[in-house]
């Protein structure tokens, strides 16, 4: 066996190894930044849903609002009085 073979085979390893630990966090990186995009981009379109709905929403609260409200003359009895008499 010859020593300088050993040698290669061992600092071709080296170098392999070094290859894959320094790939990897920029292949997590790549993943993650890419899983992220997709649960955003599924997450904005569930976002402009519920703003749409929320926007309905309020508009129908302020029609029952507006329809339920009593109508009676300025001095009548239905009013909360918010001056306390101490």
């Amino acid at each position: 066996m010859n020593k300088d073979s050993i040698v290669k085979k061992i600092g071709l390893t080296g170098i392999g190894l070094c290859v894959l630990c320094c790939s990897l966090p920029l292949l997590g990186m790549s993943i993650g930044i890419a899983a992220f995009t997709a649960v955003a981009f599924y997450l904005e379109k569930i976002g402009i849903i519920l703003i749409g709905a929320a926007v309905i929403l309020f508009f129908y609260s302020r029609l029952k609002k507006s329809e339920t409200s009593p109508s009676c003359s300025a001095d009548c009895s239905c009013k909360q009085q918010t001056s306390k008499n101490y």
